[in-house]
């Protein structure tokens, strides 16, 4: 049977209390800003957990990883390190099912988001906290790939937040 947009983000509130990481409902906010976005959590301190409007199928595990100002100057076409990290970054999205995207302000890059989602028939505990493990995993190789690319690449913020650290179960 079809869970509704609200019995989903009761689900998936109960979830994340369940892992003991701060979080906050931001739905009021991003509803005045955006019609797109039924209801979002901001978890950690970048975790978001979504349900799109235009979706009622599925919810969203979105990880941002936003870049320094001395880490975005790195991360140009013409730099041979960023097109190797970018084909390696590329690679294991695809081997681990999650989506990225590069995050851009004018023509720098100023981040990177790791995404998946739960299809709504199978939004329960364990399939939550799977998702939520696999694009943790992979934000945590991705991070692994840019320092290994880049000497001096700091990564700032992302290396010690609890939402990728820690498994989700504790």
């Amino acid at each position: 049977m079809a869970k509704s947009s609200e019995e989903m983000k009761n689900l998936v509130e109960d979830f994340i209390k369940i892992t003991n990481i701060n979080y906050e409902d931001q739905t009021e906010k991003i509803r005045e800003k955006s019609k797109i976005v039924d209801w979002q959590f901001h978890v950690g301190t970048n975790v978001i957990v979504s349900k799109n409007a235009n979706r009622e199928d599925r919810i969203h595990v979105n990880v941002n990883m936003r870049f320094p100002p001395q880490d975005a100057k790195l991360l140009v076409m013409k730099n041979p390190s960023f097109s190797k990290a970018i084909m390696e970054i590329s690679e294991i999205c695809t081997i681990c099912n999650v989506g990225h995207q590069w995050i851009k302000d004018g023509e720098n890059i100023a981040g990177l988001a790791i995404f998946s989602h739960i299809d709504e028939q199978v939004l329960d505990r364990v399939s939550f906290h799977n998702v939520w493990d696999s694009v943790a995993r992979v934000s945590g190789h991705v991070q692994k790939i840019l320092r290994s690319n880049f000497s001096g690449f700091s990564a700032q913020g992302n290396t010690t937040d609890a939402t990728i650290d820690k498994s989700m179960y504790g």
